[in-house]
């Protein structure tokens, strides 16, 4: 054999597989695709990052102009005023048809910016252009102001809302006061609030969300109840006709009160001196997660409040099929015992109780459990069968 004939012809080999494998790697897939799917892509970058995709080429330049969703952050601009000016630019060339979600964060702390206030601002702006087309998603995220006098206020920023097609909105930073339930978002079925003030701005109690017939799911997470004007507020009450999922992370309230007739699953992550419920109403209730930490030590010195806390709390989780605690509810449970076991038995249908399984003592599992009459054993993740408890070694996830 001739070596350098085979070498030579090996060379041409490689040399036409390169070439070849450089002809796919250069072969633009994209642009032939449908232009629905083409605006599909697009519609998972921010707005920034779409507008910039007109530079790739000539077909290109308008594509932008005719996705659905829009997503507007601050963050990646050099200063408020350039991206004023590019949120304006895009909603003025944007082709006339409706929006599928907009989204928008602002974290603007420059005092220097002097802004409109309420519809005439960005975000007023931002809004009655989404409302306009028909948005279905809508998210709205303020950097935080925390004093309750000078923080945006909804009714301020959304204006008259006559009809919306709203059905799901995303608040964060923003005051909701008694003008909220009046907003038009007759057709909302999903609301998650962060970070806001939930303002009073009369004597009593207060029911934001009470004007929201189809309400289903409801996240309300870092919230303050407070009064405008001086105000001392009331009862925060939650009223949800066809509430079907309630979640609630750290609101602090003086009194909570909630009414949700079909609500099927409740979750609760609280410091314990925020666990201030008068009223709890879950008649439909299956399953519950319930995490009550105990950051500034309230424990101490108020034991008997704190047990009639947790009696209030179980009372409106009475019905509940599954119920979870973590180590911490625990703990406070065991501390609590001598005063807790006086009471009656406040389940009636447990049929699971999810712990951790080195932290429950018996005699609280006893407790919690024997006042429910249907009850079937549960197989343990261990393999081992321990009453109706089960038990898990990872406290991790929900339902």
């Amino acid at each position: 054999m001739n070596i350098s004939s085979s070498s030579c012809d090996l060379g041409k080999t490689v040399k036409k597989c390169c070439e070849e494998d450089s002809t796919i790697n250069t072969t633009d897939r994209l642009t032939h695709l449908p232009e629905f799917i083409i605006h599909h892509i697009i519609s998972f970058l921010d707005t920034k990052s779409a507008v910039q995709t007109s530079v790739l080429s000539r077909a290109w330049r308008s594509t932008w102009k005719h996705i659905s969703v829009l997503d507007f952050e601050s963050y990646s601009f050099k200063s408020y005023s350039s991206f004023g000016g590019f949120v304006e630019n895009v909603l003025s060339l944007r082709c006339p048809s409706n929006v599928v979600k907009v989204t928008y964060y602002d974290n603007n702390e420059d005092e220097e910016v002097e802004e409109e206030e309420g519809e005439g601002s960005l975000c007023g702006k931002i809004i009655k252009y989404a409302l306009s087309r028909d948005t279905q998603h809508l998210v709205i995220s303020l950097h935080y102001i925390m004093d309750v006098e000078d923080s945006y206020r909804f009714c301020d920023l959304f204006g008259t809302i006559l009809d919306s097609k709203l059905k799901t909105l995303d608040l964060c930073s923003v005051q909701i006061d008694s003008g909220f339930g009046c907003s038009g978002f007759r057709l909302l079925t999903a609301l998650e609030v962060g970070h806001c003030v939930l303002a009073s701005d009369q004597d009593g109690d207060f029911d934001p969300f009470s004007g929201f017939p189809c309400l289903q799911d409801l996240v309300l997470s870092h919230c303050d109840h407070d009064g405008r004007g001086g105000l001392e507020p009331g009862r925060l009450k939650v009223s949800g006709g066809q509430l079907l999922n309630l979640m609630l992370e750290e609101v602090w309230a003086y009194k909570m009160e909630i009414f949700a007739p079909r609500l099927k699953f409740f979750s609760l992550q609280h410091d314990l001196n925020l666990l201030k419920f008068s009223k709890l109403t879950f008649p439909s209730l299956d399953h519950a997660v319930i995490r009550i930490n105990d950051s500034f030590g309230f424990l101490e010195g108020n034991k008997e409040c704190v047990t009639q806390s947790f009696i209030c709390l179980f009372q409106g989780l009475s019905n509940i099929s599954s119920l979870k605690l973590d180590p911490f509810t625990i703990e406070l449970l065991s501390n609590t015992w001598e005063l807790l076991e006086q009471e009656r038995p406040p389940f009636t249908r447990l049929k699971s109780l999810i712990v951790r399984a080195d932290n429950i003592p018996y005699l609280l599992s006893n407790y919690l459990l024997k006042g429910s009459s249907s009850i079937k054993p549960i197989l343990c993740l261990n393999n081992v069968l321990v009453g109706h408890l089960t038990i898990v070694s990872d406290w991790g996830g929900q339902y």
